[in-house]
Protein backbone atom coordinates (compact mmCIF):
# COMPACT_ATOMS: atom_id res chain seq x y z
CA UNK A 1 0.00 0.00 0.00
CA UNK A 2 1.57 3.29 -1.04
CA UNK A 3 -0.10 6.02 1.05
CA UNK A 4 0.83 9.67 0.27
CA UNK A 5 2.47 11.39 3.23
CA UNK A 6 -0.01 14.29 3.32
CA UNK A 7 -3.06 12.02 3.51
CA UNK A 8 -1.56 9.50 5.94
CA UNK A 9 -2.80 11.24 9.16
CA UNK A 10 -6.41 11.34 7.92
CA UNK A 11 -6.29 7.75 6.69
CA UNK A 12 -4.73 6.61 9.94
CA UNK A 13 -7.43 8.39 11.99
CA UNK A 14 -10.26 6.90 9.94
CA UNK A 15 -8.75 3.40 10.11
CA UNK A 16 -8.31 3.76 13.88
CA UNK A 17 -11.93 4.81 14.31
CA UNK A 18 -13.06 1.88 12.19
CA UNK A 19 -11.02 -0.58 14.28
CA UNK A 20 -12.34 0.86 17.58
CA UNK A 21 -15.90 0.62 16.32
CA UNK A 22 -15.57 -2.90 14.79
CA UNK A 23 -12.27 -4.67 15.67
CA UNK A 24 -11.37 -7.35 13.11
CA UNK A 25 -8.45 -8.91 11.29
CA UNK A 26 -9.11 -6.73 8.28
CA UNK A 27 -8.71 -3.52 10.29
CA UNK A 28 -5.52 -4.89 11.84
CA UNK A 29 -4.18 -5.72 8.39
CA UNK A 30 -5.01 -2.13 7.42
CA UNK A 31 -3.00 -0.94 10.46
CA UNK A 32 -0.03 -3.02 9.32
CA UNK A 33 -0.33 -1.58 5.83
CA UNK A 34 -0.37 1.96 7.24
CA UNK A 35 2.74 1.14 9.26
CA UNK A 36 4.46 -0.09 6.12
CA UNK A 37 3.47 3.12 4.31
CA UNK A 38 4.83 5.20 7.18
CA UNK A 39 8.08 3.23 7.18
CA UNK A 40 8.47 3.55 3.43
CA UNK A 41 7.77 7.26 3.66
CA UNK A 42 10.67 7.65 6.10
CA UNK A 43 8.41 8.40 9.07
CA UNK A 44 10.13 6.12 11.59
CA UNK A 45 8.80 4.60 14.82
CA UNK A 46 8.67 7.93 16.71
CA UNK A 47 6.86 9.51 13.79
CA UNK A 48 4.30 6.71 13.69
CA UNK A 49 3.73 6.97 17.45
CA UNK A 50 3.27 10.73 17.03
CA UNK A 51 0.76 10.03 14.25
CA UNK A 52 -1.08 7.67 16.59
CA UNK A 53 -1.16 10.34 19.35
CA UNK A 54 -2.46 12.91 16.89
CA UNK A 55 -5.28 10.55 15.92
CA UNK A 56 -6.07 10.12 19.62
CA UNK A 57 -6.18 13.89 20.17
CA UNK A 58 -8.32 14.74 17.13
CA UNK A 59 -10.37 11.62 16.65
CA UNK A 60 -13.51 10.36 18.31
CA UNK A 61 -15.31 7.04 18.40
CA UNK A 62 -18.43 6.45 16.35
CA UNK A 63 -20.62 7.11 19.42
CA UNK A 64 -18.98 10.52 19.95
CA UNK A 65 -16.83 9.55 22.96
CA UNK A 66 -13.10 10.44 22.92
CA UNK A 67 -10.79 7.69 21.71
CA UNK A 68 -8.83 7.91 24.94
CA UNK A 69 -11.65 6.37 26.98
CA UNK A 70 -10.52 3.37 29.02
CA UNK A 71 -12.87 0.96 27.27
CA UNK A 72 -11.08 1.60 23.97
CA UNK A 73 -7.56 0.94 25.36
CA UNK A 74 -7.25 -2.73 24.22
CA UNK A 75 -8.32 -1.94 20.67
CA UNK A 76 -6.01 1.10 20.54
CA UNK A 77 -3.03 -0.95 21.76
CA UNK A 78 -3.71 -3.73 19.25
CA UNK A 79 -3.96 -1.27 16.37
CA UNK A 80 -0.69 0.45 17.33
CA UNK A 81 1.14 -2.87 17.69
CA UNK A 82 0.03 -3.97 14.24
CA UNK A 83 1.13 -0.60 12.80
CA UNK A 84 4.55 -1.06 14.42
CA UNK A 85 5.06 -4.59 13.11
CA UNK A 86 6.76 -3.45 9.88
CA UNK A 87 9.24 -1.42 11.92
CA UNK A 88 9.96 -4.33 14.21
CA UNK A 89 10.68 -6.68 11.31
CA UNK A 90 12.90 -4.20 9.47
CA UNK A 91 14.75 -2.52 12.33
CA UNK A 92 14.66 -4.74 15.35
CA UNK A 93 14.42 -8.23 13.96
CA UNK A 94 12.44 -10.97 15.62
CA UNK A 95 14.30 -10.58 18.91
CA UNK A 96 13.48 -6.87 19.26
CA UNK A 97 9.74 -7.23 18.87
CA UNK A 98 9.08 -7.52 22.61
CA UNK A 99 11.07 -4.39 23.42
CA UNK A 100 9.32 -2.46 20.66
CA UNK A 101 5.90 -3.47 21.95
CA UNK A 102 6.80 -2.47 25.53
CA UNK A 103 8.11 0.89 24.42
CA UNK A 104 5.01 1.53 22.34
CA UNK A 105 2.77 0.63 25.28
CA UNK A 106 4.66 3.01 27.58
CA UNK A 107 4.41 5.80 25.04
CA UNK A 108 0.72 5.13 24.56
CA UNK A 109 0.04 5.19 28.30
CA UNK A 110 1.96 8.43 28.65
CA UNK A 111 -0.06 9.96 25.83
CA UNK A 112 -3.29 8.77 27.44
CA UNK A 113 -2.25 10.20 30.80
CA UNK A 114 -1.35 13.52 29.20
CA UNK A 115 -4.66 13.66 27.35
CA UNK A 116 -6.56 12.79 30.54
CA UNK A 117 -4.79 15.61 32.36
CA UNK A 118 -5.76 18.03 29.58
CA UNK A 119 -9.38 16.87 29.72
CA UNK A 120 -9.48 17.28 33.50
CA UNK A 121 -8.12 20.81 33.12
CA UNK A 122 -10.77 21.62 30.51
CA UNK A 123 -13.49 20.20 32.76
CA UNK A 124 -12.26 22.31 35.69
CA UNK A 125 -12.22 25.40 33.49
CA UNK A 126 -15.74 24.68 32.25
CA UNK A 127 -16.96 24.30 35.81
CA UNK A 128 -15.31 27.57 36.80
CA UNK A 129 -16.91 29.37 33.88
CA UNK A 130 -20.29 27.81 34.71
CA UNK A 131 -20.00 28.93 38.34
CA UNK A 132 -19.07 32.43 37.20
CA UNK A 133 -22.03 32.55 34.82
CA UNK A 134 -24.38 31.38 37.58
CA UNK A 135 -23.04 34.06 39.91
CA UNK A 136 -23.54 36.68 37.18
CA UNK A 137 -27.04 35.40 36.57
CA UNK A 138 -27.90 35.69 40.27
CA UNK A 139 -26.40 39.18 40.39
CA UNK A 140 -28.37 40.41 37.38
CA UNK A 141 -31.54 38.83 38.73
CA UNK A 142 -31.08 40.77 41.96
CA UNK A 143 -30.52 43.95 39.95
CA UNK A 144 -33.67 43.17 37.96
CA UNK A 145 -35.67 42.72 41.16
CA UNK A 146 -34.35 46.01 42.52
CA UNK A 147 -35.19 47.75 39.23
CA UNK A 148 -38.73 46.34 39.36
CA UNK A 149 -39.16 47.52 42.95
CA UNK A 150 -37.77 50.94 42.02
CA UNK A 151 -40.12 51.15 39.02
CA UNK A 152 -43.10 50.29 41.23
CA UNK A 153 -42.04 52.97 43.72
CA UNK A 154 -41.69 55.53 40.93
CA UNK A 155 -45.10 54.67 39.55
CA UNK A 156 -46.64 54.99 43.01
CA UNK A 157 -44.91 58.32 43.46
CA UNK A 158 -46.15 59.42 40.03
CA UNK A 159 -49.70 58.51 41.01
CA UNK A 160 -49.41 60.49 44.23
CA UNK A 161 -47.94 63.49 42.41
CA UNK A 162 -50.70 63.51 39.79
CA UNK A 163 -53.37 63.12 42.46
CA UNK A 164 -51.88 65.91 44.57
CA UNK A 165 -51.57 68.11 41.49
CA UNK A 166 -55.24 67.60 40.63
CA UNK A 167 -56.35 68.29 44.20
CA UNK A 168 -54.24 71.45 44.28
CA UNK A 169 -55.75 72.58 40.99
CA UNK A 170 -59.20 71.95 42.38
CA UNK A 171 -58.44 73.94 45.55
CA UNK A 172 -56.91 76.92 43.69
CA UNK A 173 -59.73 76.95 41.15
CA UNK A 174 -62.31 76.93 43.91
CA UNK A 175 -60.58 79.77 45.75
CA UNK A 176 -60.28 81.81 42.57
CA UNK A 177 -63.89 81.22 41.67
CA UNK A 178 -65.40 81.64 45.12
CA UNK A 179 -63.26 83.96 47.23
CA UNK A 180 -61.55 86.17 44.67
CA UNK A 181 -64.59 86.09 42.38
CA UNK A 182 -66.89 87.15 45.20
CA UNK A 183 -64.52 89.93 46.22
CA UNK A 184 -64.36 91.25 42.67
CA UNK A 185 -68.15 91.09 42.44
CA UNK A 186 -68.47 93.08 45.64
CA UNK A 187 -66.07 95.70 44.27
CA UNK A 188 -68.12 95.88 41.09
CA UNK A 189 -71.30 96.50 43.09
CA UNK A 190 -69.56 99.22 45.08
CA UNK A 191 -68.36 100.90 41.91
CA UNK A 192 -71.91 100.81 40.49
CA UNK A 193 -73.24 102.49 43.67
CA UNK A 194 -70.57 105.18 43.47
CA UNK A 195 -71.47 105.74 39.84
CA UNK A 196 -75.09 106.46 40.78
CA UNK A 197 -74.17 108.71 43.70
CA UNK A 198 -72.01 111.13 41.70
CA UNK A 199 -74.03 111.42 38.56
CA UNK A 200 -73.31 115.17 38.40
CA UNK A 201 -69.56 114.78 37.88
CA UNK A 202 -68.79 113.59 34.26
CA UNK A 203 -65.06 113.18 34.89
CA UNK A 204 -65.64 111.03 37.92
CA UNK A 205 -68.19 108.97 35.97
CA UNK A 206 -65.62 108.32 33.23
CA UNK A 207 -63.09 107.19 35.80
CA UNK A 208 -65.65 104.92 37.39
CA UNK A 209 -66.61 103.48 33.99
CA UNK A 210 -62.96 102.76 33.19
CA UNK A 211 -62.52 101.07 36.56
CA UNK A 212 -65.68 99.09 35.95
CA UNK A 213 -64.42 97.82 32.59
CA UNK A 214 -61.04 96.93 34.07
CA UNK A 215 -62.76 95.05 36.86
CA UNK A 216 -64.93 93.12 34.41
CA UNK A 217 -61.88 92.08 32.40
CA UNK A 218 -60.13 91.04 35.61
CA UNK A 219 -63.14 88.98 36.66
CA UNK A 220 -63.22 87.23 33.30
CA UNK A 221 -59.49 86.52 33.51
CA UNK A 222 -59.86 85.04 36.99
CA UNK A 223 -62.81 82.88 35.95
CA UNK A 224 -61.03 81.72 32.80
CA UNK A 225 -57.96 80.84 34.85
CA UNK A 226 -60.11 78.96 37.33
CA UNK A 227 -61.80 77.00 34.53
CA UNK A 228 -58.42 76.18 33.00
CA UNK A 229 -57.10 74.85 36.30
CA UNK A 230 -60.16 72.78 37.11
CA UNK A 231 -63.55 73.22 35.41
CA UNK A 232 -66.28 73.36 38.05
CA UNK A 233 -68.55 71.71 35.48
CA UNK A 234 -66.38 68.54 35.64
CA UNK A 235 -67.18 68.15 39.34
CA UNK A 236 -70.85 69.12 39.21
CA UNK A 237 -72.17 68.07 35.78
CA UNK A 238 -69.73 65.37 34.65
CA UNK A 239 -67.36 64.70 31.79
CA UNK A 240 -69.73 65.22 28.87
CA UNK A 241 -70.77 68.72 29.92
CA UNK A 242 -67.19 69.68 30.79
CA UNK A 243 -65.98 68.54 27.37
CA UNK A 244 -68.75 70.41 25.57
CA UNK A 245 -67.88 73.62 27.38
CA UNK A 246 -64.17 73.12 26.73
CA UNK A 247 -64.79 72.45 23.02
CA UNK A 248 -66.90 75.60 22.69
CA UNK A 249 -64.16 77.71 24.26
CA UNK A 250 -61.45 75.93 22.25
CA UNK A 251 -63.25 76.51 18.95
CA UNK A 252 -63.87 80.17 19.75
CA UNK A 253 -60.24 80.80 20.72
CA UNK A 254 -58.47 78.83 17.97
CA UNK A 255 -60.92 78.69 15.07
CA UNK A 256 -60.46 74.90 14.83
CA UNK A 257 -63.85 73.30 14.27
CA UNK A 258 -64.23 70.54 16.89
CA UNK A 259 -66.95 67.91 17.10
CA UNK A 260 -67.99 65.79 20.10
CA UNK A 261 -69.67 62.40 19.62
CA UNK A 262 -70.77 61.14 23.03
CA UNK A 263 -71.89 57.73 24.29
CA UNK A 264 -74.38 56.66 27.02
CA UNK A 265 -71.61 54.98 29.03
CA UNK A 266 -69.96 58.35 29.61
CA UNK A 267 -72.57 58.95 32.31
CA UNK A 268 -71.35 55.84 34.19
CA UNK A 269 -67.78 57.06 34.58
CA UNK A 270 -66.58 57.59 38.12
CA UNK A 271 -64.90 60.86 39.06
CA UNK A 272 -61.33 59.60 38.66
CA UNK A 273 -61.78 58.12 35.17
CA UNK A 274 -63.77 61.11 34.01
CA UNK A 275 -61.00 63.37 35.23
CA UNK A 276 -58.38 61.32 33.33
CA UNK A 277 -60.34 61.37 30.05
CA UNK A 278 -60.93 65.12 30.36
CA UNK A 279 -57.23 65.82 30.92
CA UNK A 280 -56.25 63.59 27.99
CA UNK A 281 -58.75 65.30 25.69
CA UNK A 282 -57.61 68.72 26.93
CA UNK A 283 -53.93 67.96 26.28
CA UNK A 284 -54.69 66.34 22.90
CA UNK A 285 -56.59 69.43 21.72
CA UNK A 286 -53.78 71.62 23.03
CA UNK A 287 -51.32 69.62 20.87
CA UNK A 288 -53.66 69.94 17.87
CA UNK A 289 -53.56 73.73 18.22
CA UNK A 290 -49.79 73.97 18.86
CA UNK A 291 -48.32 71.37 16.51
CA UNK A 292 -50.81 69.82 14.08
CA UNK A 293 -51.78 72.82 11.97
CA UNK A 294 -55.25 71.26 11.70
CA UNK A 295 -58.53 72.87 10.69
CA UNK A 296 -60.83 70.31 12.31
CA UNK A 297 -60.78 67.91 15.26
CA UNK A 298 -63.14 65.26 16.60
CA UNK A 299 -63.65 63.61 19.99
CA UNK A 300 -65.61 60.37 19.73
CA UNK A 301 -66.66 57.89 22.43
CA UNK A 302 -67.40 54.23 21.71
CA UNK A 303 -67.60 51.07 23.80
CA UNK A 304 -66.20 47.56 23.45
CA UNK A 305 -67.04 44.97 26.07
CA UNK A 306 -66.53 46.50 29.49
CA UNK A 307 -64.45 49.43 28.27
CA UNK A 308 -65.23 52.97 27.20
CA UNK A 309 -63.06 54.18 24.32
CA UNK A 310 -62.22 57.78 23.53
CA UNK A 311 -60.52 58.86 20.29
CA UNK A 312 -59.25 62.39 19.66
CA UNK A 313 -58.44 62.88 15.97
CA UNK A 314 -57.46 65.74 13.72
CA UNK A 315 -56.74 66.41 10.03
CA UNK A 316 -53.35 68.01 10.64
CA UNK A 317 -49.78 66.98 9.86
CA UNK A 318 -48.28 63.73 11.12
CA UNK A 319 -45.25 63.10 13.34
CA UNK A 320 -43.04 60.18 14.39
CA UNK A 321 -44.72 58.79 17.50
CA UNK A 322 -41.78 56.66 18.62
CA UNK A 323 -39.29 59.51 18.40
CA UNK A 324 -41.63 61.92 20.17
CA UNK A 325 -42.33 59.54 23.06
CA UNK A 326 -38.67 58.52 23.33
CA UNK A 327 -37.20 62.02 23.13
CA UNK A 328 -35.90 63.58 26.34
CA UNK A 329 -37.42 66.98 25.85
CA UNK A 330 -39.90 69.04 27.81
CA UNK A 331 -42.19 69.14 24.80
CA UNK A 332 -42.95 65.45 25.24
CA UNK A 333 -44.15 65.71 28.83
CA UNK A 334 -47.70 66.20 27.57
CA UNK A 335 -47.72 62.83 25.79
CA UNK A 336 -45.99 61.08 28.68
CA UNK A 337 -48.37 62.69 31.14
CA UNK A 338 -51.37 61.42 29.17
CA UNK A 339 -49.87 57.95 29.05
CA UNK A 340 -49.18 57.92 32.79
CA UNK A 341 -52.64 59.20 33.72
CA UNK A 342 -54.32 56.46 31.67
CA UNK A 343 -52.09 53.79 33.19
CA UNK A 344 -53.12 54.84 36.70
CA UNK A 345 -56.76 53.87 35.98
CA UNK A 346 -55.75 50.54 34.36
CA UNK A 347 -56.50 51.83 30.88
CA UNK A 348 -54.71 51.55 27.54
CA UNK A 349 -53.20 54.41 25.57
CA UNK A 350 -51.99 54.60 21.96
CA UNK A 351 -51.20 57.19 19.31
CA UNK A 352 -51.38 56.71 15.55
CA UNK A 353 -50.06 59.37 13.20
CA UNK A 354 -49.76 59.05 9.41
CA UNK A 355 -49.31 61.50 6.59
CA UNK A 356 -52.64 62.36 5.02
CA UNK A 357 -54.62 60.87 7.93
CA UNK A 358 -53.66 63.18 10.77
CA UNK A 359 -53.19 61.97 14.33
CA UNK A 360 -55.39 59.72 16.47
CA UNK A 361 -55.05 59.58 20.25
CA UNK A 362 -56.90 56.52 21.57
CA UNK A 363 -57.75 55.73 25.18
CA UNK A 364 -59.71 52.81 26.61
CA UNK A 365 -60.70 52.69 30.29
CA UNK A 366 -62.66 49.96 32.10
CA UNK A 367 -66.20 50.83 33.16
CA UNK A 368 -67.19 49.98 36.72
CA UNK A 369 -70.28 47.76 36.97
CA UNK A 370 -73.46 49.72 37.61
CA UNK A 371 -74.89 49.00 41.08
CA UNK A 372 -78.24 47.24 41.11
CA UNK A 373 -81.28 49.01 42.51
CA UNK A 374 -82.08 47.78 46.00
CA UNK A 375 -85.81 48.04 45.56
CA UNK A 376 -88.45 49.33 43.24
CA UNK A 377 -88.46 52.75 44.90
CA UNK A 378 -84.77 53.28 44.12
CA UNK A 379 -85.30 52.29 40.48
CA UNK A 380 -88.26 54.66 40.18
CA UNK A 381 -86.30 57.48 41.79
CA UNK A 382 -83.40 56.91 39.38
CA UNK A 383 -85.77 56.93 36.41
CA UNK A 384 -87.44 60.18 37.52
CA UNK A 385 -84.19 61.99 38.38
CA UNK A 386 -83.00 64.00 35.37
CA UNK A 387 -79.42 63.42 34.28
CA UNK A 388 -77.03 66.35 34.88
CA UNK A 389 -76.48 66.65 31.12
CA UNK A 390 -80.08 67.79 30.85
CA UNK A 391 -78.90 71.16 32.19
CA UNK A 392 -75.56 71.15 30.41
CA UNK A 393 -76.57 73.40 27.54
CA UNK A 394 -77.81 76.16 29.86
CA UNK A 395 -74.69 75.94 32.00
CA UNK A 396 -72.39 75.86 28.98
CA UNK A 397 -73.99 78.95 27.48
CA UNK A 398 -73.64 80.75 30.78
CA UNK A 399 -69.97 79.80 31.18
CA UNK A 400 -68.81 80.17 27.55
CA UNK A 401 -70.72 83.22 26.43
CA UNK A 402 -68.22 85.64 27.98
CA UNK A 403 -65.54 86.94 25.57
Amino acid sequence: MAEPAQSLPITYQLALREHVARPSRSTLRLASALGTAARDGGLGISGLIGLHHQALAEGAAADGHPLVAARFAPALDAFLMEALLPFGVAECGPGGMRETRLRAQVDCKEALALRNAELEGEIAEHRRVEASMQASKDHYFQLYQKARAMEASLRELSAQVLSAQEEERKRISRELHDEIGQALTAINVTIAMLKRQVACDPAFQRNVADAEQLLERTMETVHAFARELRPAMLDHLGLQSALRAHILAFTRQTGIRTELVSHPLVARLDERRGEVLFRVAQEALNNVFKHAGATAARIEFTSTGGSLNMEVGDNGCAFNVGERLGAKRNGCLGLLGMQERVRLVNGSFSIDSAAGSGTRVRVAVPILPQPKARNGGDALLAALTPHPDAYSNLYEEDICSVG
